[in-house]
């Protein structure tokens, strides 16, 4: 939230001046300089970024133009000072920054760039949020941070197609860390294919345009996909690599995308270029089923094509394999000959008495923290998981070892190597793994990814561990046996923390209180219809509440009610399962006060909104709750919300509008925009003895302004007696809801009615217990599943009348 200031308009002007000193007259035809910032989630940049209050944050930008007479200043958004210089890297316009605040305060800061030579500019916003720090939101300040480091250590160049391009292979020499890092984008909802006003996206598409080059084909027998080839990492160590490409490519979410680059083949050779994904990916899995040594008793990889196997190398095989067959939409099928093999070489490799996985066989050599991994990572392949004896075995040896810190090899939590492939096997269990398990007495089930020291738990799990380890730069370095495997860990980091694997992002669960904090008794409205996906291909289909504490998800539904009969502070767990394969899931908590007047009124913006042009436009913050509504102090007035105001520009002023349901008709063009809204109660004169002054909360949402819309345009209105009927033709919508006014033009303040959108070419429904000569407006409102309603039809009228 910006705090006005009273300084800031001087300094505006004398910039102004300035620059109008400095821009010679023919600069006044002066163009746009194309300003990004680096969005949160890429589906949705208005989601603000996360940081706590004290904590040091990145704001990331970029612009299409450098030098040192283009400047850049970043304006904070909170009444700090400006933050400004020459752009020197165009991809690389960063600014640290400590915000302070209460949480839920939305600050929105502001990246312009300015050509002090042609008067060229443009600016962007960049939305932040304070949160109440705890482990979720570190998660996501240490994935931001991190994917920060990886764009600005991106090679930048023209490839020999004269397209652009870049790599990160400069640093080792090694491709596989060329998919490494494009997975890590990926699975963080970053996509070559994404929008391309986010800077990710052309860092995405720049790497996967190197990638392609970096693969070859080669003729194999026992090809599945058809083709007579396999495609192939173009290196030495080719089989540590390939799962690695295979992920890349898989988490791209776009299976029938062509290939930009790489050889065009001839003949009988598909070559790369010019062929799909999914098509690449099964020659690569058909590469490792060729390459499978051919023993059938060790069926594992190796260095070379059909070498003695390690359970180092076979790893990568599975991960990639897995990737092809377990992914929606792709659904490569491993061979049943493949798994069987690999399934005897397990057998074969593993120490039957402590349940680890060697190396070449069942003895680890440099120790067992990776190759036990390994083992259960192909286990999965195989489709073994908890009740296979070789599993359990695997899972004991690691939950009853979990805290080692000595040993040869490295413990797996500070090995990243091994903690890559076992957070693979536990995420990739069907039903994923949460709670490591122990056959052994006495040794307590660990949340293996969750856990914290800090919250009672025995052990730390791997989401502390990684936000522990993480440098101040944005990387993580150091935790690995070889150095050549450190500059694996920022990407490898980056994949485990987003708990996603080859998808293009994941679940991310959203819940609300209102009111909150709340009276003894009082109906509680949870909410989770602000949850989403961050792959746009998939959506959340299922919401499930856990309202007392007890692990047990009582209520199912988008929004829910629930109450509490004394005081306390109750915590509220909502878990959001997605339409993936296999189903995703994601949890969050949120605590609900239940305490004594006063307290402060629970704003809700309602949204998201979608407005059309040619349509009034109306906001409605009038489901904003006040807890304690008409109680006071003896001879006091009674508590009430006295005023509603409105934040419409990322200003933080609240003057923009006022009053519960203002006219906002054509304030804004087309695009997205983020709204607040804060309400104020009257606690100064209702309960002047507690000397806390008028008490206000603030919520957000989110605006969409379409260019043109495809609606409901066909809204009539029949009237009879105490009733009117509505029909309209159907657009196919999930569902649609009818609201009525009693002023032409709207607003239209009440909702009643939700009717399914089904396979009827006409829908309708008669509103009945109407007051004659009357009349009322209606509207109707296209609403997918998730309850976000996206159209508004024609207004409709009628006036009720007597028949007799």
């Amino acid at each position: 939230m910006q705090k006005l200031n009273l300084w800031r308009p001087l300094l505006t002007v004398a910039l102004v001046v300035c620059i109008a000193a400095l821009v010679p007259t023919a600069a006044y035809g002066a163009g746009v300089i194309t300003v990004k910032t680096v969005p949160w989630v890429a589906s949705n940049p208005l989601i603000p970024h996360d940081t706590w209050s004290g904590a040091t944050i990145t704001l990331k930008g970029t612009a299409d133009q450098s030098g040192g007479n283009v400047i850049y200043t970043w304006d904070f958004g909170d009444g700090s000072q400006l933050a400004t210089g020459s752009v020197g890297d165009p991809y690389a316009i960063e600014a640290l920054h400590v915000y302070n605040g209460t949480i839920g305060t939305i600050f929105t800061a502001r990246l312009t760039v300015t050509n002090m030579s042609t008067g060229d500019t443009g600016n962007q916003a960049y939305f932040v949020a304070i949160r109440s720090k705890q482990l979720g939101v570190e998660v996501n300040r240490a994935i931001d941070e991190g994917l920060w480091y990886a764009h600005k250590n991106l090679s930048r160049y023209t490839d020999a197609y004269g397209q652009p391009a870049g790599d990160w292979v400069y640093q080792l020499g090694y491709y596989g860390l060329q998919p490494a890092y494009i997975q890590a984008f990926e699975v963080n909802g970053h996509l070559a294919s994404g929008d391309p006003s986010n800077p990710y996206t052309e860092t995405v598409s720049r790497a996967m345009r190197t990638m392609f080059t970096y693969l070859v084909t080669s003729p194999i027998t026992g090809s599945t996909s058809g083709t007579g080839y396999g495609v192939f990492v173009n290196q030495s160590n080719a089989f540590y690599q390939g799962g690695m490409f295979m992920d890349a490519i898989v988490a791209s979410t776009t299976p029938n995308a062509i290939a930009p680059t790489g050889n065009s083949g001839g003949g009988g050779d598909p070559g790369i270029k010019g062929r799909t994904y999914r098509a690449i990916v099964w020659d690569m899995l058909d590469a490792y089923g060729y390459c499978q040594y051919k023993d059938p008793n060790y069926g594992g990889w190796r260095y070379n094509c059909q070498e003695f196997p390690d359970n180092s190398v076979s790893q990568w095989a599975a991960i990639g394999m897995l990737a092809a067959e377990h992914t929606s939409a792709w659904q490569i099928p491993i061979p049943s000959a493949i798994k069987a093999s690999n399934l005897n070489w397990l057998t074969y490799s593993q120490n039957p008495n402590t349940g680890w996985f060697g190396y070449t066989d069942p003895n680890p050599i440099w120790g067992p923290y990776a190759t036990t991994p390994s083992g259960m990572v192909q286990l999965i392949m195989d489709d073994k998981g908890r009740g296979y004896p070789a599993w359990d075995k695997a899972e004991t040896f690691m939950r009853n070892n979990w805290d080692d810190q000595g040993g040869f090899g490295y413990p797996v939590k500070t090995y990243y190597y091994g903690l890559f492939s076992f957070t693979k096997a536990m995420f990739l269990h069907n039903p994923p793994i949460h709670l490591l398990h122990s056959t052994t007495p006495n040794v307590p089930d660990l949340d293996w990814y969750l856990a914290e020291t800090a919250n009672g738990d025995p052990s730390n799990g791997v989401a502390r561990t990684l936000v522990n380890d993480q440098s101040t730069n944005g990387q993580w370095w150091g935790h690995n046996v070889n150095y050549y495997q450190y500059f694996f860990e920022t990407p490898w980091a980056l994949i485990m923390l987003n708990k996603t694997l080859f998808t293009g992002g994941q679940p991310v669960a959203v819940a609300t209180a209102t009111p909150n904090p709340a009276l003894a008794g009082q109906v509680i409205t949870l909410d989770g219809s602000q949850s989403y996906q961050q792959d746009q291909t998939k959506q959340i289909v299922k919401w499930e509440w856990d309202t007392n504490n007890d692990g047990v998800y009582e209520l199912t539904g988008v929004k829910v009610t629930t109450s509490y009969p004394s005081l306390g502070t109750y915590p509220v767990t909502l878990r959001v399962t997605d339409n993936n394969y296999p189903p995703q899931t994601a949890t969050t908590t949120i605590q609900v006060l239940v305490t004594i007047p006063p307290v402060p009124p629970t704003a809700n913006a309602n949204g998201p909104y979608t407005f059309c042009p040619g349509k009034s436009w109306f906001l409605d913050g009038s489901k904003s709750v006040n807890p304690d509504d008409g109680k006071h102090e003896p001879g006091c007035p009674g508590d009430f919300i006295k005023s509603y105001a409105w934040d419409l520009h990322g200003q933080g002023t609240f003057t923009d509008a006022s009053g519960a349901q203002p006219d906002v008709t054509g304030d804004w063009g087309p695009g997205s925009y983020l709204v607040q809204l804060k309400v104020t109660d009257n606690t100064a004169l209702s309960f002047p003895s507690s000397h806390l002054g008028d008490l206000s909360s603030t919520a957000s949402t989110q605006v969409v302004v379409k260019a043109s819309c495809t609606c409901v345009s066909d809204l009539k209105a029949i009237a009879k007696s105490k009733q009117i009927q509505l029909t309209w033709t159907n657009t196919y919508a999930d569902h649609y809801n009818v609201y009525r006014g009693t002023v032409k033009g709207g607003p239209y303040p009440t909702l009643i009615k939700t009717i399914a959108g089904g396979s009827m070419t006409r829908l309708g429904f008669i509103d009945t217990g109407l007051t004659n000569n009357v009349t009322y407006y209606y509207v109707v409102k296209d609403a997918n599943a998730q309850g976000v309603e996206y159209c508004v039809s024609n207004e409709a009228s009628g006036k009720p009348v007597s028949l007799f």
